[in-house]
């Protein structure tokens, strides 16, 4: 692979629970975010990003349905 002057590695810090439960709230009931940081215990993978982008989904389902 050799040395990469632009990639010095990086790291990620996990806000609290409760700044984390905000994002997840729909804004107007037309914007829905997801991603690996809304993942819970599987934050900071990509596994926990596509989790929280099916979560979501069901979410957005379940609301237009509803209408």
């Amino acid at each position: 692979m050799g040395r990469r002057a632009l990639v010095r590695g990086a790291s990620a810090a996990a806000p609290s629970v409760r700044r984390r439960a905000t994002p997840m709230q729909p804004v107007a009931e037309k914007i829905f975010f997801a991603g690996e940081h809304l993942a819970g215990p599987l934050m900071q993978t990509c596994g926990g990003a596509r989790l929280s982008g099916e979560a979501v989904a069901r979410q957005v389902v379940a609301r237009l349905a509803a209408k």
